[in-house]
């Protein structure tokens, strides 16, 4: 069930371990606000965050954090990677691999574990790259983020940008995969997936 506002800002500050929430888009301004919300509250609350992003809403995040001075109090607990080129880390022959998944997930996990934090946020759009053409790797990749949420209690905040009036065949694929969340939010009514 799709969040109302006051209850997404109140997750974007306090997800639980295992929280698997996704926002569905269309702006990059309204995605980069809940973004910089869901890490900025993760650094203050003394939590590592890890950000597999565009090269575009990188730097806008980036910025973003700096203008708060967030980033640069806590940039050990700040991980930053490039989504397109994570992505290409672990899949093969069109479908993401299980293994090598784990492989590059448990390393920034480690990494960050092994720095003391305790609790580790996710933000991933590697999702958003696969599904415009490969839907059955974009499902696999959200049951493998399952998979790690539930085995190392972490959170993942996934994002899907979307035209506001989407085809029938779009806006079923959207239902299926806000159904594999555990929470999910659409800035624009037009977006909201019933």
């Amino acid at each position: 069930m799709p969040e109302t506002r006051a209850s997404w800002d109140a997750l974007l500050r306090q997800p639980t371990p295992c929280d698997h929430i996704v926002q569905v888009y269309s702006d990059d301004t309204a995605l980069v606000r809940s973004l910089a919300r869901f890490l900025q509250s993760g650094l203050q609350n003394g939590e590592a965050v890890v950000v597999l992003a565009t090269p575009e809403h990188r730097a806008a995040l980036t910025i973003h954090l700096l203008t708060v001075d967030v980033l640069l109090a806590t940039h050990s607990a700040f991980v930053v990677l490039d989504a397109a080129a994570s992505l290409a880390k672990f899949m093969s022959h069109g479908m993401p691999d299980r293994a090598a998944f784990r492989s590059l997930v448990r390393t920034v996990l480690d990494r960050a574990r092994d720095a003391g934090y305790e609790k580790v946020r996710f933000f991933g759009e590697m999702v958003d790259l696969l599904w415009p053409d490969n839907q059955p790797a974009t499902m696999r990749l959200e049951e493998l983020w399952r998979e790690i949420l539930v085995e190392y209690e972490v959170c993942l905040l996934c994002a899907y940008r979307v035209q506001p009036v989407g085809t029938d065949p779009e806006r079923r694929l959207l239902h299926q995969i806000t159904r594999c969340h555990s929470h999910s939010f659409a800035d624009e009514d037009s977006l909201l997936i019933t």
